[in-house]
């Protein structure tokens, strides 16, 4: 098992086999590991096998996260973008 696999396998279990998107309801669908921060974002190489910088989830969210999807994206960003500032504005 190369370390790639290993760390989907620990992010999978980590999500509880869920797309880790908040109110994702899209159940049943397979998952994806996207990088938080990846390299052509400014992250490092080193962060690429780091379990703290992925998440799981379904095609749709893993889309909509790196910008590839405009279908629900403006409801999508709009419950994202308030979702940080209430965060934000608590901290």
């Amino acid at each position: 098992m190369t370390e790639l696999q290993k760390m989907r396998e620990i992010a999978l279990e980590r999500a509880n086999n869920r797309c880790e998107w908040a109110d994702c309801n899209n159940y049943n669908q397979r998952l994806e590991m996207a990088h938080l921060v990846d390299i052509g974002m400014g992250g490092s190489k080193t962060r690429k096998y780091d379990i703290d910088n992925v998440a799981m989830l379904c095609k749709l969210h893993h889309d909509l996260y790196d910008g590839r999807s405009i279908s629900l994206a403006k409801k999508e960003y709009r419950a994202l973008l308030k979702s940080y500032l209430g965060y934000a504005r608590n901290q």
